[in-house]
């Protein structure tokens, strides 16, 4: 499986690290939005728009079907 330039299955273990830290590097702006909250309702709001950017983000890049799996294995 393929994140960005990385492989994830088989991938050697400094891939994974790199991974790992642009992944923490990414989150960063959404960790300070989440704690710019106000409130547990501006957190839920938050919380679905990501969602829905998240669907739209799966559906545009492995389409429906990949979705559906990805929220699928999720559970």
């Amino acid at each position: 499986m393929l994140v960005g330039n990385f492989r994830i299955n088989g991938s050697r273990k400094k891939d994974v690290s790199e991974i790992q830290r642009r992944m923490t590097e990414l989150m960063r702006p959404i960790e300070q939005q989440i704690l710019m909250c106000d409130s547990r309702e501006e957190q839920l709001m938050m919380a679905c728009a990501m969602l829905q950017r998240t669907r739209e983000l799966f559906d545009y890049h492995i389409g429906e079907d990949g979705r559906k799996t990805m929220f699928k294995d999720l559970i």
